[in-house]
């Protein structure tokens, strides 16, 4: 007979003997709710419910399938480690950064379908206001380095900048943003996360709460931010490679489509230049109705006699 293959949580565990399997049930390092396929089978199948037909005795307390589907979808227990950042105090802070970015920028799939389901929202919140206000500083440094080289740029766009010292308004307006980043990024998190989510609700794509959702965006957006590092371009490569992750990040660790996962992302956005271009129509019409009543109109011409 064909090796068994065991997948959990998207990932597959391996492919094992048929004693394996059985070794693995009674030890419990298979559950009832792993996946199980071999050859010959049209899909994947729960372990609890196709060993039995393999002739694998399951002992009641390790394959308890019955209590396994009476257990509501959200009280499951996760069991992702990831991303490395929620290890940092064995792995280390710099290490588990570079990690963590690393893993969601080049292997979203696999970092989002492990991530870990609960921990609070601490956590992923840190790692975003830490890497976008670092990011948001060195978008600033940029700036304020093309201002110094290039005064024009900035007198170019302030009247009467010629007045002051070289770029120090501009200067001083940047270094003031960078200090209250933090407290922006606290604010913008929760309002970005929370309107996807609400979205994906929308969508019938939200498997699971809120902070499921949060964690992705944390750690996608914070991730791709890091790109702001590059000059010019970095921020909006940044931009692109980060709805990326995040529309990954929504499908694995909501379990959706990826359908809805870019509806959700987007609909917020298309939503906003509707709503714009309603409003700018609206006025466009209000001003040419105003400006007609008020000039009265072109007089006609006298008849001649």
């Amino acid at each position: 007979m064909s090796n068994i293959h065991i997948a959990r949580n998207h990932q597959s565990l391996g492919s094992f003997s048929e004693e394996a399997v059985r070794e693995g049930i009674h030890s419990g390092r298979f559950s009832s709710g792993d996946l199980a396929w071999r050859e010959g089978m049209a899909e994947w199948r729960p372990l609890g419910e196709i060993a039995p037909q393999w002739g694998m005795e399951i002992p009641a307390p390790s394959l308890d399938t019955a209590s396994l589907d009476e257990t509501p979808f959200d009280a499951l227990p996760a069991e992702g480690n990831s991303p490395a950042w929620e290890e940092r105090e064995s792995l280390g802070f710099f290490a588990a950064l570079s990690q963590t970015i690393g893993d969601v920028l080049l292997r979203p799939t696999q970092t989002f379908a492990s991530m870990k389901q609960t921990g609070g929202l601490a956590n992923p919140l840190l790692y975003f206001v830490l890497l976008s206000s670092a990011m948001f500083a060195v978008s600033a440094f940029y700036q304020i380095a093309m201002t110094t080289m290039n005064p024009g740029l900035f007198a170019a766009k302030v009247p009467h900048a010629s007045s002051l010292p070289t770029g120090s308004s501009f200067s001083v307006a940047l270094i003031g943003s960078v200090l209250l980043s933090p407290a922006l990024y606290v604010v913008s998190a929760f309002i970005s996360s929370g309107i996807t989510h609400l979205c994906l609700k929308l969508l019938g794509g939200a498997n699971r709460p809120f902070e499921t959702t949060f964690r992705v965006i944390c750690y996608a957006q914070a991730s791709a931010a890091v790109l702001n590092i590059i000059p010019i371009c970095g921020s909006l490569i940044g931009v692109i490679w980060g709805a990326y992750a995040i529309i990954i990040g929504l499908k694995e660790a909501q379990c959706t489509e990826g359908w809805r996962a870019t509806l959700a992302i987007t609909l917020p956005g298309l939503l906003c230049c509707g709503l714009l271009l309603l409003l700018g129509t609206a006025a466009g019409f209000g001003i040419a109705e105003l400006s007609h009543q008020m000039g009265g109109g072109m007089p006609t011409l006298p008849k001649l006699p």
